[in-house]
């Protein structure tokens, strides 16, 4: 018995030696290796694990997004007045259609470059021939007596202008109102003052059209056919016929060339695109001595 004692006794004291061993040791490797601090690594992995996982579509020239347009127009347009009634009368031409506008290109969401707004101040005179007729035997032979009468307004127009850009061009899409002021007239007509004489000076009404550009950075050119019709009568309803009114709304087709200059730098550049982001130098664990 005593015998089997000793033998489990010293077996236990070698259990316990090399458990004692195998802690010290273990003790002595953790106490070897580096402890790395992972707050950068778990940055870095925020930062750019997912940057090339889905491309971003890099924008070449940002202008396309964002431009600031000035420039001049000057045009020829086809005047007339549109009456309800029966009233003698033909178109007039006029070149004196010039102004000074502003454009600003912008974008939906800063990825679709379709919209632009553009306003200015222009001078332009708008009218109508008046024709007077004879009274002869037949229809045929009648002869007419021609008059003018002209308008110079000054107009302020607010414009919505669609876009679509290709190559070095531009297709324009116009809708949009005006305002305008008479500042002076020029009759040589055959229709009464009780009549002439009662023109309105304020008129208003919308415009719709559209162009061409050509793109030349920073320079352009547009080519443009805008249609104007004014809400406003130019004349008093009651001025033609004591019974009857008349509504008498002028309308202009206006044929124009203009030349922009694009100012300022582009506005909307994503710099951050097509830059490659500078990665953390990577961190290796030293080997545990043995």
């Amino acid at each position: 018995m005593m015998l089997l004692k000793n033998i489990l006794s010293k077996q236990t004291l070698t259990t316990l030696t090399a458990i004692a061993l195998v802690a010290m040791t273990a003790i002595s490797v953790n106490a070897q290796v580096k402890v790395v601090d992972t707050t950068d690594i778990m940055k870095e992995f925020d930062e750019n694990s997912f940057r090339d996982a889905s491309p971003v579509r890099k924008i070449k020239d940002s202008s396309s997004l964002f431009q600031h347009l000035i420039g001049v127009k000057a045009g020829y347009s086809l005047n007339d007045v549109s009456f309800s009634q029966a009233i003698d009368h033909k178109a007039l031409t006029s070149a004196k259609n010039f102004g000074i506008y502003y454009i600003y290109y912008h974008s939906l969401w800063n990825s679709i470059p379709l919209f632009g707004i553009e306003t200015g101040l222009q001078y332009t005179e708008k009218g109508y021939k008046s024709m007077k007729y004879t009274e002869p035997d037949t229809v045929k032979n009648r002869k007419a007596t021609t008059g003018k009468e002209r308008y110079q307004c000054i107009e302020i127009p607010f414009v919505s202008q669609f876009r679509v850009d290709f190559w070095k061009m531009r297709i324009l899409a116009n809708a949009g109102a005006f305002g305008s002021y008479t500042t002076s007239t020029s009759f040589t007509s055959v229709v009464p003052d009780s009549i002439s004489t009662t023109y309105r000076k304020f008129g208003y009404g919308f415009i719709v059209g559209g162009g061409i550009a050509l793109i030349f950075n920073p320079v352009e050119i547009h080519f443009e056919v805008n249609y104007k019709y004014s809400l406003n009568n130019l004349f008093d309803q009651k001025a033609f016929y004591t019974d009857t009114w008349v509504s008498t709304h002028p309308t202009q087709l206006v044929f124009s060339v203009g030349l922009f200059y694009r100012i300022g730098k582009p506005y909307g550049s994503r710099k951050s695109y097509g830059k490659k982001t500078k990665r953390a130098p990577a961190i290796e664990l030293a080997p545990a001595k043995k």
